[in-house]
């Protein structure tokens, strides 16, 4: 089974947790192809250490960062690596006529055997529905609109990116590396989810889906919709955890983050992820300022009430 996955040194120990997810529940050996730009020779030997009893073959995939315009769009959600997957007909060896994309903030739960075996049947990508589902034209803003205007005209479904089954042996006929820089050009770099709406665009036409719910299941949405870490244990196969981690704490958590706990807890490095994870804890003051500002709004609101009261007792 051929993996891609794209990271920094600072995702190592959580593409080390995804990877050793899917290593534990794959029934065949994993050969996975890390697009990076700095990874070391001592990043690569711990990470071939931790994998190996896991099944899962280590290949760093080095990127040249100068290939990529500055006029990409970056933030703390969208760094520079998650353009990396773009030049991947570029930079993978041309025997490897399919692969599984995967993101480094998900776990694997079940064996992928049957996902990575689909027939493609002339398609280019298989992939799930973004946002658990919740993929409706209205919940997206004015620019994507714009962009999908024409595929939505024909009853698209908007994927998401972190979950994709690819055709390499088709697409590589078809597009290259120089394809999606064309794309970018055309929308002058205006996109509201930058590499993800590129990915749309381009493939609209050929894409085919599976099951989110089973395969890239967002661990939010789940939760606000009642489902439970024993659910979600016993029946999915693709956890994912866009936007706030688990790992993290400038925001809430909720019970199915215990299942990237459980794989961590299988990696070298648990340890160290659990003694961050309270340092942090112990030391982020977003919430405390979330609380103080919504006292803060509350106190203001009730002021504004008192003064209307006083106004309609005047009246009365």
């Amino acid at each position: 089974m051929n993996v891609i996955t794209a990271l920094n040194r600072k995702y190592i120990p959580y593409t080390l947790v995804m990877l050793t997810s899917l290593g534990i529940n794959s029934k065949e050996s994993v050969d996975a192809y890390l697009l990076h730009s700095e990874l070391t020779g001592e990043d690569e030997k711990f990470l071939k250490g931790a994998l190996e009893e896991h099944g899962v073959n280590i290949h760093l995939v080095a990127i040249d960062r100068s290939m990529f315009s500055d006029k990409l769009p970056r933030n703390e959600q969208w760094s520079l690596e998650t353009y990396f997957r773009l030049m991947m007909f570029d930079v993978l060896p041309d025997n490897i006529s399919r692969a599984l994309y995967l993101d480094g903030d998900m776990v694997i739960n079940k064996d992928l055997t049957d996902l990575y075996n689909m027939d493609f049947a002339d398609k280019e990508i298989i992939a799930c529905d973004d946002k658990g589902g919740f993929n409706q034209k209205e919940g997206y803003g004015p620019k994507h609109n714009e962009m999908f205007r024409e595929a939505y005209e024909h009853g698209y479904r908007y994927f998401n990116a972190g979950v994709m089954l690819l055709n390499l042996e088709l697409m590589r006929k078809r597009y290259s590396f120089k394809t999606y820089l064309d794309a970018f050009e055309a929308w002058d770099y205006q996109m509201e989810a930058p590499d993800q709406d590129i990915l749309n665009w381009v493939h609209w036409k050929n894409v085919d889906y599976v099951d989110f719910a089973y395969y890239d299941l967002f661990a939010r949405v789940a939760h606000t919709s009642g489902i439970t870490y024993e659910e979600v244990k016993k029946d999915v196969a693709i956890v994912h955890f866009p936007g706030a981690k688990p790992w993290e704490n400038a925001n809430y958590h909720f019970g199915i983050e215990k299942l990237w706990w459980d794989y961590a807890k299988k990696t070298p490095i648990y340890q160290e992820l659990l003694e961050s994870f309270v340092e942090s804890a112990v030391t982020d003051n977003s919430i405390e300022l979330f609380m103080r500002n919504l006292d803060e709004k509350n106190r203001t609101q009730a002021d504004l009430l008192q003064q209307l009261m006083a106004k309609v007792k005047e009246i009365m």
